[in-house]
């Protein structure tokens, strides 16, 4: 409580406007990958959906399931709409790292960085691999047996789909534009959490201190990766988050107590607004329609 009390409510506010602006450009950046199928209204609610979704299932898997339901229930093909989700994935990690490797300059702090310098490398690779050279990449993974000797025929279709999904959506100019969107989104979910790693421990906002927590905080999301979850990622995502800025040498004797707090928080606000969000989607009166306007 005490911890919660240190937040100003003006961070609190930014918090939020700084969340609802992610949110924007990350429905504006699924709209694009949708073709403009769904009305940005529909797309806006839907990410809504997939924000609060995240972390119930180990590796986004929940947030794929929700997204895919919702954007077939408007209409759009479940491998359309899975596809998009997931190259949206690799866009996002490819703004991740790009942004962590402008404020690698900035980051102070006594453990190797070649640990980073790793992780970033094979991040960046794979993504761009997937995204700008994917007929090479995936023409060469689906021929022949490669599949078969690497144990996953079973996901041959799946793979074919996400081929068919990025031949179609191929061009340069929409490729730029989903990763400028991606940059900017990256760079504003690490700003609103920022706000609430400085509104409770108070260490100051520069870019030394925000280097530190995007690398932290980066770290830390790798925990969704861990097969098994405490519910909605408590537990899991402060045991992470307490040893990866123990290790960072972050100089705050709170470190524990600030990730429960800001966890806590940025989960309410999404589940609040998500699962209206959500109500909304599932539940409005089927066959609605808007209304023609009369010439």
């Amino acid at each position: 409580m005490a911890n919660f009390l240190k937040i100003p409510f003006a961070y609190l506010i930014a918090f939020i406007l700084l969340s609802l602006l992610g949110t924007i450009l990350r429905a504006w950046k699924y709209r694009i990958l949708l073709s403009g199928k769904l009305t940005y209204k529909e797309i806006f609610l839907i990410t809504l959906v997939r924000n609060f979704s995240v972390d119930l299932l180990p590796g986004r898997t929940a947030a794929l399931i929700f997204y895919s339901w919702l954007t077939k229930k408007k209409g759009i093909a479940l491998e359309e709409g899975a596809s998009s989700f997931i190259i949206s994935v690799f866009y996002d990690a490819i703004a991740l790292v790009l942004m962590l490797g402008g404020l690698l300059f900035f980051l102070e702090t006594e453990i190797s960085r070649w640990p980073f310098y790793v992780v970033m490398a094979i991040l960046f690779f794979l993504s761009a691999l997937v995204i700008f050279f994917s007929d090479r990449f995936f023409e060469f993974l689906l021929k022949g047996k490669k599949l078969k000797r690497l144990h996953l025929a079973k996901i041959e279709g799946t793979i074919r789909k996400i081929n068919d999904y990025l031949l179609e959506h191929g061009k340069n100019s929409e490729r730029l534009k989903i990763f400028a969107i991606s940059f900017a989104a990256r760079i504003i979910k690490y700003m609103h959490n920022f706000i609430l790693f400085e509104g409770v421990l108070h260490l100051g906002t520069g870019l030394k201190n925000f280097s530190l927590f995007c690398f932290g905080l980066a770290a830390t999301e790798m925990s969704s990766l861990i097969p098994i979850q405490g519910p909605a990622g408590f537990g899991t995502w402060e045991l992470a988050f307490s040893f990866v800025f123990s290790t960072l040498q972050l100089p705050a004797p709170n470190i524990k107590e600030a990730g429960f707090v800001i966890h806590i928080t940025s989960q309410a606000w999404e589940y609040s607004i998500g699962l209206l969000a959500l109500a909304y989607l599932a539940f409005r009166r089927a066959g609605r329609k808007p209304r023609s306007i009369q010439p």
